[in-house]
C-alpha cells in the first residue's frame, strides 16, 4: 500500500507483503454488506482466498465479460463455455493442494441462497475491473478499489497490479456498475452447475465407471468417416476385429511396428487386410510376405473378392512368399525394389523369422529398415522368450534404448526379456529350461508386462466368443468339439528290440549323442568368464532340442527316426571330415555298406541342389541348420571334440543298423491308422486330415494308405512339387472358393483323405473336413492347437448351407469337429521318462485322451486333463480379457455414465465397502492416474501420449500393488452400491500424496521424466 504525498491517492498493487488486494478485502468484509465487484475474469481461488470471510457479506455481485469478439448468441454461449472452463480449471487447481475442496461447499450454499450472484456483460467486450465495497454503517460509508486486478487468486494476490481507492466518486461508479448489470445475463445457474460438478458426492459406481473408460481408453474405437462410409474390409469386421485392427494401427505409430497374436481360427488374416487397405488409403506402398501354402488360397483370393482394386500392376500393394527372399533369377532386384521404395511391411505367419542365425530372417531385417512393420502370428514364442524379442528387433532394429522412453522406460531390450526369462525359471521352480518353455508360464509373465501389452494385440478364442456374443457377431458360428479319442498301438510291435537299445543310450553316463559340433564352448581353452551366458545357453538348449528331435521321430516312424539319425551322421562325418580326415576315411570304409544304403536314401527323400537351410522344418528342423566351419585348436579342444563326436557317429550306426530289420507288415501304427480308415463309420465316410511332424513320415502313409485302398488321398509337404493350393482346394473346397461341382467341371478329383505335415497347419482355412487324426504324438500343445485350428474355426453360415445343399448327407456331421491322437498307452511311461530324461521336464500325458494333463492315475484326472486341454484351447480368457468384456456391457448396459465419464472432473472421490474384507482393520484406498509420456511426434510430455495405471494402497499393510486385474474385483460395482466413508480427510489426503510420490519415484524416475512433469489423479475410491 502507498500514500502519495501531498494528495490522499491509496495505491495497492500487491508488491507489499503486508498489503495486498485480498488483504483490502478481507479487512472490509468485516464491515461490509455487500460487495459488487467487475471482473474480466472469475475463478474461484478469489473466493476461497476470502474464506471465512465473504460468509460475513449479505451479498456479493460478480459482473464479468467473455472473451469472444462476436455478440451473437451462439458466441455468447462459446463466451460462458470460456468462462465455466476456466472456473473448473481453478478448481482442479486448487484440489491440488486441497482434495476435498474444504471451502467450496459454502460458496455452494452461498448461490443456492442467492447471496452470491453472477452475470456476463454481453453487450461489447468487458474488461473492467472494480471493487465496489458497502459498509454496514452510513458513517463509514461506500468505497472502491478500480484498477488492474481480476476476481482471480493471482490477481488478489501474485500479480504487480496498479489498483486505487476511490471515495468521492463512488456514486458515479455504483450507477455505472447498476446500468452494466441490468444490462448484462445472469450466468449463476451455469456457474452453480461448475462448482457443483466438483463438490458433489459422487457413487462409487461413477467412480468404477471412470476407471474403467480411463483404463480401456486404447481400445475405445474412434471410427474415422472412410472406415464408415468408403472401407470395403471395415463392414465385414466384427467387433473384436475392428479393435484389433485399431490398436495394431495406433501401436504402429508410436512404435513403428506391432504384433498381432490372436489364436488359431480366429480372422488374423481379415484383420490383416483391413491394416492393408488402410495403409493403401494413406497412400502407402505395402509388401505383404506370406508362407507360400496360404498366398494363392488365402491371401490372393481374399484380397480378389473383398479388395479387387488392391491388386495388378498399378496399385501399391505387392505380395511375395516367405522363400522368395532368398530366391534367385530377378527376385533380389525386387527385394531390392522393396527395401528402397515400400513404407510398411505385413507378414504373415511371422513367428517363421524368429531364427535370427537364418538367412531368409536376416534378409527380412536387411529390408525392413525404416518400414512400419505389421507381424501376424498366433505363436510369437516357440522354444523361448527370446523368439518374441526376436520378432520385436525386425522395428526396434536392435537399438538397445528404443523403448526407453515413456510410457516403458525399457534402456535394455535384451536385458528385459533376461529379467522376464529369470522370472520364469523361478516360476518353474529353477529348471535348466535347455529345452522349450513352459507355455503357461510364459503366458503368466507376458499377461503383466508392460511391453508385451504395448506391442501385441492378443485375444483368446474365448474372449472371441463372449465378444461375438455381446456384440451380435456377423458369423458367430464355431463348431462343436468332440472329446478326443486315442488310436492305441504298441511301439514294441513296431520296433521290436530297438526301444530297449533307445533306453540304454539315454541310460547311459554320457547320454545319446553328446553333439560337440553344437557345443563347442563346452571346449573352451580360454577364460569361462569371456563366455557370454546366452550364447552357451542357447548352444546348450540346441543340444537338447535335437535330442528330443531324435525321440519324437523315433515316435513318429521308423522311416522318420531312419531319415533323422542319417541326417545328423552326416553332419557328424563333415565336421570329422574337416579337423580329422584320417579318422573319417576309415570309419567311412569300416561301414560302407552303411554309407551306401545312405547315399541311396537321400536320392529319394530329398532335393539334391536343395540348400539345408531353405528346406523347411517337416524336413529339416531348425536346430540342425548349422555351418560348420573348421574351428582352431588353439580356442578349442578339437581333439577331444573328434574323438566324442565319433562316439556318437557309433552309437548313430548301431541304431541304424538294427532298423534295417524294419518292415510295414509289422508297424502296428501303421496298421491301426488303416483299420480305423476302413471301420469307423465317421473316418470311413467323411473328410479327414491326418497331420504329422515329419515329411517321411507323411509320404510312408500316402505309400501304404493308397495300397492298402485308402482314398480318395492326398499328401502335402513342403516338397510337394504341385501347385500346393489345388490340393488343398480338391480337399476343401467349399471353404476355398470352389464346390464339388466346380471341382469335377476342372477335371479335379475330390480328396477325401489328406495327409499333411505341419505345412498346412498354418493359415488355411480346411473347414470342409470334420475330423483331425495327429499321428505323432504331439509334444508342444500349441502346434496341436494350430492343427485342430484348421478345422476347429469360424464357420460362414452361407458356406454351410451351399455344402449342405450339394451334400445332404452332411448334416449329420457339419458342424462337430472329430479327433484322433496315436498313442502307445503300454509303452508311454517308457517314452515320456526319456523325455523328460532329455528335456529335465515332466510331461504328462493321458492314456485317455492323449493330452496333458495332471497326475493322470485316476478317471478324475483323465477328467481334469481334458478340462484343462480345452481351457488351454479355448485360451480361457485372462482377467484382462475379463475386464475388457466387463467394460463392454458396461458401455451397453450404462451408455450414458460410460460417455460422461471422459468429462467428470478430475480427482473424482467416493468410497464403498471392501468386498475381500477378512478384518475389521482390512480397508484401502484405490487410485486411478493417468501417466504422462512424451509425444513421438511433438517431443511433449503429455498425458494424451500417455496411459492409465491404477494403484492399490493397503492401510493395514501400507503396501502399494499396481496389478489392475487384482485390483478390479475390488471395485467392481453397480449403480445401486451404497457409497460409505470412514477415513478421516487428512489421512486420505496424506495417502494420495505417498502415491504421488511412489510414482514420481518409480514411473517418472524411471522414464527419466523432465522436472514439472507429473501424473494425474483422474479418480480415488476409499475401501472401507
Amino acid at each position: 500500500m502507498k500514500t502519495a504525498s501531498g494528495a490522499e491517492l491509496f495505491i495497492i498493487d500487491n508488491a507489499d507483503d503486508q498489503w495486498k488486494v485480498q488483504r483490502y478485502l478481507h479487512d472490509w468484509c468485516d464491515i461490509a454488506r455487500a460487495f459488487d465487484i467487475a471482473t474480466g475474469y472469475f475463478e474461484i481461488g478469489a473466493l476461497l482466498a476470502l474464506d471465512g470471510q465473504w460468509q460475513k457479506l449479505d451479498q456479493v455481485r460478480l459482473l464479468m465479460g467473455d472473451e469472444v469478439s462476436k455478440r451473437t448468441k451462439k458466441a455468447f454461449q462459446e463466451g460462458l463455455a470460456q468462462i465455466t472452463a476456466r472456473l473448473d480449471d481453478s478448481l482442479e487447481a486448487v484440489k491440488e493442494t486441497d482434495d476435498f475442496l474444504s471451502g467450496v461447499p459454502a460458496i455452494v450454499a452461498g448461490i443456492q441462497a442467492g447471496r452470491i450472484l453472477a452475470r456476463v456483460y454481453r453487450k461489447k467486450k468487458f474488461h473492467a475491473k472494480a471493487y465496489i465495497t458497502h459498509a454496514k454503517l452510513d458513517v463509514v460509508g461506500s468505497a472502491a478499489l478500480v484498477g488492474s486486478s481480476n476476481f482471480t487468486y493471482p490477481g488478489l494476490y501474485d500479480n504487480i497490479e496498479l489498483n486505487i481507492q476511490v471515495r468521492r466518486e463512488v456514486e458515479e461508479l455504483q450507477e455505472w456498475f447498476d446500468r452494466h448489470w441490468e444490462e448484462a445475463e445472469d450466468v449463476t445457474p451455469e456457474i452453480l452447475r461448475t462448482i457443483e460438478r466438483h463438490t458433489r458426492e459422487y457413487s462409487p459406481f461413477e467412480v468404477y465407471v471412470r476407471a474403467m473408460a480411463a483404463y480401456f481408453r486404447a481400445h475405445e474405437l474412434s471410427v474415422s468417416e472412410w472406415e464408415k462410409s468408403e472401407s470395403k474390409m471395415y463392414p465385414v469386421l466384427d467387433h473384436y476385429q475392428r479393435e484389433g485392427y485399431h490398436q495394431l494401427m495406433q501401436i504402429a505409430r508410436r512404435y513403428n511396428g506391432a504384433l498381432l497374436c490372436d489364436g488359431v481360427g480366429l480372422g488374423k488374416t481379415f484383420i490383416g487386410l483391413m491394416v492393408i487397405e488402410r495403409l493403401l488409403f494413406d497412400k502407402k506402398k505395402v509388401a505383404l510376405f506370406v508362407p507360400k501354402a496360404a498366398r494363392t488360397d488365402v491371401w490372393e483370393a481374399k484380397l480378389r473378392r473383398f479388395l479387387p482394386k488392391a491388386r495388378g500392376h498399378l496399385t501399391s500393394l505387392v505380395i511375395y512368399n516367405h522363400t522368395d527372399l532368398l530366391r534367385g533369377g530377378r527376385y533380389p532386384e525386387y527385394m531390392q525394389e522393396v527395401a528402397e521404395e515400400v513404407d510398411a511391411i505385413v507378414i504373415d505367419e511371422a513367428h517363421h523369422f524368429r531364427n535370427t542365425t537364418s538367412d531368409r530372417r536376416k534378409k527380412l531385417y536387411e529390408i525392413a529398415k525404416d518400414k512400419q512393420l505389421f507381424l501376424l502370428t498366433a505363436t510369437p514364442i516357440n522354444n523361448s522368450l527370446y523368439d518374441l524379442m526376436h520378432l520385436i528387433e525386425l522395428f526396434s532394429r536392435e537399438e538397445p534404448g528404443y523403448f526407453s522412453d515413456a510410457p516403458l522406460g525399457i534402456h535394455t531390450l535384451r536385458g528385459h526379456f533376461r529379467r522376464m526369462e529369470g522370472a520364469i525359471d523361478a516360476l518353474l521352480d529353477g529348471g535348466d529350461g535347455h529345452v522349450d518353455i513352459d507355455a503357461q508360464a510364459a503366458e503368466e509373465i507376458l499377461a503383466k508386462d508392460d511391453l508385451f501389452q504395448a506391442l501385441v494385440v492378443q485375444r483368446s478364442r474365448s474372449y472371441v466368443k463372449q465378444s461375438l456374443k455381446q456384440h451380435g457377431g456377423q458369423r458367430v458360428a464355431f463348431p462343436k468339439r468332440e472329446d478326443p479319442q486315442v488310436a492305441k498301438y504298441s511301439l514294441v510291435e513296431t520296433y521290436g528290440d530297438l526301444l530297449s537299445t533307445l533306453e540304454d543310450a539315454f541310460d547311459s553316463e554320457r547320454m545319446l549323442v553328446s553333439l560337440p559340433i553344437y557345443y563347442p564352448l563346452s571346449y573352451y581353452r580360454g577364460d569361462d568368464a569371456a563366455i557370454d551366458p546366452m550364447v552357451e545357453g542357447r548352444q546348450k538348449q540346441v543340444v537338447g532340442l535335437i535330442r528330443t528331435l531324435l525321440l519324437k521321430r523315433f515316435e513318429s516312424s521308423a522311416v522318420a527316426f531312419e531319415a533323422t539319425c542319417e541326417d545328423l551322421l552326416l553332419k557328424l562325418i563333415y565336421f570329422v571330415r574337416l579337423h580329422g580326415p584320417k579318422y573319417a576315411a576309415r570309419w567311412e570304409a569300416q561301414n560302407a555298406d552303411l554309407m551306401a544304403r545312405i547315399k541311396e536314401h537321400l536320392q529319394t527323400r530329398r532335393p539334391m541342389k536343395a540348400k539345408e537351410e531353405d528346406l523347411d522344418e517337416d524336413i529339416v528342423p531348425e536346430e540342425f541348420k548349422k555351418k560348420i566351419e573348421k574351428l582352431d585348436d588353439r580356442e578349442y579342444d578339437v581333439t577331444s571334440m573328434v574323438m566324442e563326436t565319433m562316439l556318437d557317429m557309433n552309437q548313430l550306426a548301431q541304431l541304424l543298423n538294427e532298423l534295417k530289420a524294419f518292415s510295414p507288415t509289422r508297424d502296428d501304427k501303421l496298421q491301426t491308422l488303416i483299420y480305423l480308415l476302413k471301420t469307423d463309420p465317421v473316418l470311413r465316410d467323411h473328410k479327414v486330415l491326418i497331420f504329422t511332424e515329419y515329411v517321411d513320415t507323411a509320404r510312408y502313409l500316402y505309400r501304404y494308405l493308397g495300397a492298402a485302398g485308402i482314398g480318395p488321398l492326398d499328401e502335402v509337404d513342403s516338397l510337394t512339387g504341385r501347385d500346393r493350393s489345388d490340393i488343398i482346394r480338391a480337399f476343401s473346397p467349399y471353404y476355398n472358393e470352389s464346390s464339388s461341382a466346380e471341382l469335377a467341371e476342372q477335371g479335379f478329383q475330390e480328396t477325401r483323405v489328406l495327409i499333411s505335415t505341419d505345412v498346412l497347419s498354418e493359415g488355411l482355412n480346411l473347414q470342409d473336413a470334420t475330423c483331425i487324426i495327429n499321428y505323432d504324438l504331439h509334444w508342444n500343445p500349441v502346434r496341436m492347437m494350430q492343427r485342430i485350428g484348421r478345422v476347429d474355426r469360424r464357420l460362414d453360415p452361407e458356406v454351410e448351407a451351399r455344402m449342405i445343399a450339394d451334400h445332404p448327407e452332411l448334416a449329420e456331421v457339419r458342424g462337430t469337429v472329430w479327433l484322433w491322437n496315436f498313442l502307445p498307452p503300454d509303452e508311454l511311461n517308457r517314452i515320456l521318462s526319456l523325455y523328460q530324461r532329455v528335456t529335465h521336464k515332466t510331461l504328462r500325458i493321458s492314456k485317455t485322451f492323449g493330452i496333458e494333463g495332471r497326475k493322470l492315475l485316476t478317471p478324475e484326472d483323465d477328467y481334469e486333463a481334458l478340462k484343462e486341454f480345452n481351457q488351454a484351447y479355448e485360451g480361457t480368457t485372462t482377467s484382462t480379457e475379463e475386464m475388457h468384456l466387463t467394460y463392454q456391457q458396461l458401455l451397453q448396459d450404462h451408455p450414458e455414465v460410460v460417455e460422461q465419464a471422459s468429462t467428470m472432473p478430475l480427482r473424482l472421490f467416493s468410497g464403498k465397502a471392501h468386498p475381500a474384507k477378512v478384518s475389521p482393520d482390512a480397508r484401502a484406498v484405490f487410485f486411478c492416474y493417468r501417466l504422462p509420456a512424451k509425444d513421438a511426434k511433438t517431443e511433449a510430455w503429455t498425458d494424451e501420449a500417455g496411459f492409465t495405471r491404477w494403484y492399490l494402497y493397503d492401510l493395514e499393510t501400507e503396501q502399494i500393488q499396481d496389478d489392475a486385474t487384482r485390483i478390479f474385483p475390488l471395485i467392481e460395482c453397480t449403480p445401486d452400491t451404497q457409497r460409505q466413508t470412514a477415513t478421516p480427510k487428512k489421512d486420505l489426503t496424506e495417502i494420495r500424496r505417498e502415491l504421488d510420490d511412489h510414482i514420481k519415484n518409480t514411473y517418472l524416475k524411471k522414464v527419466q521424466a523432465p522436472i514439472g512433469v507429473k501424473s494425474t489423479l483422474l479418480a480415488w475410491m476409499e475401501l472401507v
